[in-house]
């Protein structure tokens, strides 16, 4: 299968719709996955497709991703949204890289959608823990070294807690928060090749705006 071309499929994500994502209250997670399907096959409707729920790195259930992105009915990448076990999602991502089934040799990249999840802390010192960490970051930066053919797109979902709570919102403390920045990560050989800050929101209320 012909290379992709990395850097462009990177750029590329400033397209995606992230204002549903801030738009949407609660864990996201199946709205992320279809944003982002969405986006892989925007890119070359013909050719491209997914895998909704991928077949496993192994024999029988020895693990599995969200989607497995493909280019001409070929696998070519994974993606994982997650925002409780990170670490583990990135152990998946280098599975699929270092997988022994034939089939899915052809993978060319990894993508880790990272989103907040569960504020902290009480009254006005309650807050939403950034979605990328130093560990979290320091984890891609290896799996990125060992697998050097292999681009690793890290995407970080940033939430705050919401002050104009609706009422219906205000009946979980899973509603609280609004997403108001978006940005992205492409690490190459174990470097970090390029930083993005796709969409940031000044106020909640209003549109995120493209950086």
């Amino acid at each position: 299968m012909k290379q992709l071309d990395i850097e462009a499929l990177y750029q590329s994500l400033r397209s995606v719709n992230w204002y549903v994502a801030v738009r949407t209250f609660g864990s996201s997670h199946a709205t992320l996955i279809g944003l982002l399907v969405e986006w892989w096959i925007r890119q070359d409707p013909e050719g491209h497709s997914a895998l909704d729920g991928a077949p496993s790195h192994g024999k029988e259930n020895a693990g599995w991703c969200d989607v497995m992105f493909c280019r001409n009915g070929t696998p070519a990448g994974v993606l994982e949204v997650e925002g409780t076990k990170p670490l583990e999602k990135l152990k998946t991502i280098g599975n699929y890289f270092g997988t022994k089934r034939e089939e899915m040799s052809s993978i060319q990249f990894g993508m880790l959608l990272l989103y907040s999840y569960g504020a902290k802390g009480r009254g006005s010192e309650r807050t939403y823990p950034p979605a990328e960490t130093a560990d979290i970051y320091a984890a891609a930066i290896h799996l990125s070294s060992n697998h050097p053919s292999k681009p690793v797109i890290l995407l970080a979902l940033d939430k705050r807690i919401d002050i104009h709570e609706s009422q219906i919102r205000a009946v979980s403390p899973y509603y609280a928060g609004i997403t108001y920045k978006i940005s992205a990560v492409l690490l190459r050989g174990g470097c970090e090749a390029r930083r993005e800050l796709l969409f940031e929101s000044v106020h909640s209320e209003k549109s995120p705006r493209g950086a």
